[in-house]
């Protein structure tokens, strides 16, 4: 199966973006975090601009993730008691 690019559901603080695109990548969900402040504070014409219209986006495009600890639908979590 294909590797797709989706917002995470578990790594988030705001969308989901950044630890979306670290997990496509196989990396902390910090580092992009990091890269995307850094290129937000640079003092570059329009960079403010970019990088806040490519994370609106992205959260609008990519498509929320499927949570790795998700249960089958069809299976039922009960616990049980076992009494003697």
């Amino acid at each position: 199966m294909a590797k797709k690019l989706t917002r995470s559901p578990t790594h988030r603080l705001i969308g989901g973006v950044c630890g979306g695109i670290a997990d496509y990548g196989g990396i902390s969900p910090w580092i992009i975090r990091l890269i995307f402040i850094i290129v937000f504070i640079l003092p570059i014409p329009f960079s403010r601009f970019v990088v806040l219209a490519a994370y609106i986006v992205l959260w609008i495009a990519l498509p929320l993730g499927t949570s790795r600890k998700q249960l089958d639908p069809n299976t039922i979590d009960a616990e049980f008691e076992v009494k003697e």
